[in-house]
């Protein structure tokens, strides 16, 4: 046959080819759509419960941080440092100033008792007549509970730095430019530093410092009214608490601790919610097919029919 007609037997073969090609882009093409039309409502199932799930853990996430952050605000407790000015009234005969404590960030304001303080007045006294003949004088510090009683007291002797008129004449002459502008004046800082360590004296641990109490004791000696005391031109008070061991140990930890508690609370509304709805669970047989029945569909039939 092709020895007589050739021209006419590869014409056919040509034609048979384009049919076998045609045919083959039909069966390709019922395939892919009987593959989406097959599967596109089970993906867009799949998507859905994906994105419904991801927005469940955000929110159980999220309030398992903040559950955390309420948790470790009511839990953890912050060192004090704070510095107070102090006015003192010279009205009475050893001046008395009174420093309130109200912590913002403590659900008591106070300071409770088996907390260590460290307390550093500090005065700022003019190198004066007066103060250089005063001499020593006293410095005390009471901490006061809610009802006024007193729950820890504390008094140190104190005095301006001696220095002898040679050398105060020559430090005078050297600062004589700056004294004249203002730039400098002729004060002493003075630094009294007192520690309350009220856990080992056994004090009770529900009393409450809600208050400072810092006197300026009067000298005996001194009969006149207003004498006595130091002249000074400022004070403060500053208060540095230390933690129990514990409670120090929380509070340098408290991040990690933080986090911990997040996670934890994290994973344990997964299991009350894995619980609580047994009846939402991943079907495994709903899995992804690795073969497609595509020859039940009368797209593919008429595809592989030659």
């Amino acid at each position: 046959m092709f020895m007589m007609f050739p021209f006419r037997t590869l014409t056919r073969i040509k034609d048979h080819a384009k049919k076998k090609l045609r045919r083959a882009l039909v069966a390709s093409y019922s395939r892919l759509t009987s593959f989406v039309f097959c599967n596109g409502q089970r993906l867009g199932r799949a998507v859905f419960r994906a994105m419904y799930v991801f927005f469940v853990l955000v929110i159980m996430l999220i309030s398992s941080f903040t559950i955390s952050g309420i948790i470790m605000r009511n839990l953890v407790e912050e060192p004090i440092h704070t510095t107070e000015i102090l006015n003192f009234d010279y009205t009475k005969t050893s001046p008395v100033s009174f420093v309130p404590i109200a912590l913002s960030s403590s659900p008591v304001n106070g300071v409770v008792n088996n907390h260590k303080l460290k307390l550093t007045v500090s005065l700022t006294l003019p190198e004066s007549e007066y103060n250089t003949k005063l001499g020593v004088f006293q410095v005390r510090v009471e901490s006061l509970s809610t009802d006024g009683k007193v729950i820890f007291g504390s008094s140190l002797p104190t005095m301006l730095r001696f220095k002898s008129r040679k050398i105060h004449t020559i430090e005078t002459l050297l600062n004589v430019v700056p004294l004249i502008a203002g730039l400098k004046s002729e004060v002493q800082n003075l630094k009294i530093v007192m520690r309350d360590d009220r856990s080992k004296e056994g004090y009770a641990k529900r009393n409450i410092t809600t208050c400072f109490k810092v006197v300026l004791e009067r000298r005996a000696e001194y009969l006149e009214a207003g004498s006595g005391v130091p002249e000074i031109y400022g004070a403060t008070l500053e208060i540095s608490s230390e933690l129990p061991r514990l409670k120090n140990l929380m509070s340098s930890w408290r991040r990690t601790i933080f986090v911990w508690i997040s996670f934890a609370l994290f994973g344990g509304e997964i299991v009350i919610l894995l619980l609580v709805c047994r009846h939402v669970r991943t079907n495994k047989n709903k899995s992804w097919p690795d073969k497609f029945t595509w020859e039940k569909t009368g797209y593919l039939r008429q595809g592989l029919v030659f």
